[in-house]
């Protein structure tokens, strides 16, 4: 659980190292909410920037618009996949509320029914921290493929997440009070957040990775004749 605070500890300073262009790709993404058309695009191109600014690269306007152009579908296929289960989930949590129910059930299972929509909607929100950070790290570029290791990080790291989550849950009830936050810096500062916890979890993974590749290249080293 101490590595949460660590890393969002290193968010804040690489944050801050690029504050003042972060700063304006949070302006511009956040006015792109208008058009509505071009706001997943917008996320996609602020995430993409973040996503160098958690590896320690400085950032270009360029970095931005690349992600933007590049993950545009991609975007909009997770902004509409969020939207479609974010009304099924709604809709189902409506319809067992006890004195919704147009059938006869009783009203604790008709409670219990509505505590599991809750409940998956509680772990649907806390999965969206990782999915669009980990497009720009998987070599398989597929939706699916990022939910499901976002769902992978989640169940592996637990503690991890849980204390991020608030974390970041403390910087929006901030920026709520302030809106002016949301507005010059938040969504960037999460952007930042995202990036740099997806970074630190598939360290291992690579690691792994490495120490399994060097392995082989040992292997077929020793084989090797004279």
């Amino acid at each position: 659980m101490k590595h949460g605070f660590r890393v969002f500890w290193e968010a804040l300073k690489e944050f801050w190292d690029e504050l003042f262009l972060l700063m304006l790709m949070n302006v511009v993404t956040v006015l792109l909410v208008i058009p509505v058309v071009t706001f997943p695009p917008a996320l996609a191109g602020l995430w993409g920037a973040a996503n160098l600014v958690a590896k320690g690269r400085a950032i270009h306007w360029s970095d931005y618009f690349e992600g933007f152009r590049r993950y545009f579908w991609k975007a909009w296929g997770l902004a509409l996949l969020n939207i479609l289960v974010a009304v099924i989930l709604f809709t189902n949590i409506r319809f067992y509320t006890p004195a919704n129910v147009p059938f006869d059930i009783s009203p604790s299972v008709s409670q219990w029914i509505q505590a599991f929509f809750v409940g998956m909607a509680l772990l649907w929100v806390i999965v969206q921290m990782y999915p669009l950070a980990l497009l720009f790290e998987q070599e398989d570029q597929r939706l699916r493929v990022a939910l499901r290791n976002a769902a992978v990080l989640l169940i592996t790291n637990p503690g991890f997440t849980i204390v991020l989550l608030l974390l970041l849950l403390i910087v929006a009830a901030i920026s709520t009070a302030i809106p002016l936050l949301w507005f010059m810096v938040t969504v960037a500062l999460l952007a930042v957040v995202c990036n740099r916890a997806v970074l630190h979890l598939l360290e291992p993974y690579r690691e792994r990775a490495r120490a399994e590749a060097e392995g082989e290249d040992e292997t077929s080293g020793e084989g090797d004749p004279g």
